[in-house]
């Protein structure tokens, strides 16, 4: 189950292909007919637009929720999908401004991709990168808000991957006896909340300092006014600083 940000509608679904779609007084506005075999993870989007929804099948359909002018439900319409593994997602995750979205699956890859397109024109997303993970085990995923942090729960350990660079940041093992059963980053993208055991553990997200310096340097090699290039290089020392005093290493 999940609710729309705009609080016009909730989602439910199950195992079975049967995504339902309500208002908030419990009347259906629609059901929405899903391919997947077998229904693994259902999501709103963060700007309350999109459902999606992944499953046994390879790909991740993506919905979107069109309301009129006045606020009254009009229909589902196919929106788009992301495409390109070769066996079932386990989850996906949205960014903040759903710009980006990211897919973990069980072939033991990840998917990164840009989808802010003109799907009405039959633009497809564009996946910006791939990458392996350790275990085609059951695995979960965040996105960071700005999506620049990757983060995939895969048994009772967390990997963080750099959006930035393609790498493989750090892991943090065992952190519970039993298995990751929810995986969310704050607003801010500050911290990582990771659930199991019946116990929440915050992390604050390191990963996130280092992907900040190295996207500034990145934005540094292109042409910048002096003030956006001032802003840069402080926000350049700024998490350097943070870092240091964490006792973390900082990009070279």
């Amino acid at each position: 189950m999940d609710i729309a940000c705009t609080g016009k509608y909730i989602i439910t679904c199950s195992k079975v292909n049967d995504l339902i779609i309500w208002d908030l007084k419990g009347q259906i506005l629609a059901t929405v007919e899903m391919h997947l075999g077998s229904t693994y993870r259902a999501r709103i989007s963060p700007c309350g637009r999109f459902v999606a929804a992944s499953g046994f099948t390879p790909d991740v359909n993506v919905w979107e929720v069109v309301f009129n002018k006045s606020g009254e439900f009009k229909a589902v319409a196919k929106a788009f999908d992301l495409a390109g593994h070769t066996s079932g997602v386990h989850d996906f995750g949205f960014s903040a401004d759903t710009s980006h979205m990211a897919t973990v699956s069980k072939d033991g890859t990840y998917r990164f991709y840009n989808t802010k397109i003109e799907f009405e024109k039959g633009e497809d997303p564009h996946v910006l990168m791939t990458g392996t993970w350790n275990t085609a085990a059951e695995a979960s995923l965040a996105l960071s808000p700005n999506a620049e942090v990757l983060v995939i729960a895969h048994g009772s350990s967390i990997s963080f991957y750099s959006t930035i660079t393609g790498v493989l940041d750090t892991t943090i093992e065992d952190i519970f006896f039993g298995p990751i059963t929810c995986l969310a980053f704050d607003a801010m993208g500050e911290y990582l909340l990771a659930a199991g055991d019946k116990h929440i553990k915050i992390f604050r997200n390191v990963t996130g300092y280092r992907t900040a310096i190295e996207s500034a340097k990145r934005k540094l090699e292109q042409r910048q006014t002096q003030a956006t290039k001032e802003r840069l290089e402080k926000m350049i020392r700024d998490n350097k600083e943070l870092l240091e005093k964490m006792g973390e290493k900082c990009p070279e």
